[in-house]
């Protein structure tokens, strides 16, 4: 999504070129219909860019990925506790249901099991 649209949704802060590296988390939130925007970050630690995304985000929601490590945060967390981290080496069935997840928290509806 174009990260100018004002409508309310995810914020998601790639660091550096890592977008592509998880684009099934990407595919996990569509799949669940919420919107998300993209506000690309040049450099920084992947769990304060995620606090950061989740408390630029309306739906209070952030996520933030470098080529190592992709975290979900909630604004009402402590900066330093993400709700969810994912590493590069998890398949693409984990990286997608850790975006249905991050949808699924703003929905208010219980997460995915990722184990199943």
């Amino acid at each position: 999504m174009d990260s100018n649209n004002p409508i309310p949704a995810i914020v998601i802060s790639p660091i550096g070129e890592s977008l592509f590296d998880w684009h099934d988390v990407l595919l996990g939130i569509e799949e669940e219909g919420i919107p998300f925007v993209i506000q690309p970050q040049p450099d920084g630690d992947v769990t304060h860019c995620a606090w950061q995304a989740a408390c630029r985000s309306p739906l209070l929601v952030g996520i933030a990925c470098d080529n190592n490590a992709l975290v979900v945060h909630y604004k009402n967390l402590p900066a330093s506790a993400p709700l969810f981290t994912l590493t590069y080496h998890q398949n693409s069935l984990d990286r997608r249901g850790t975006g249905n997840n991050a949808a699924r928290l703003v929905k208010g509806i219980p997460f995915r099991d990722l184990n199943k």
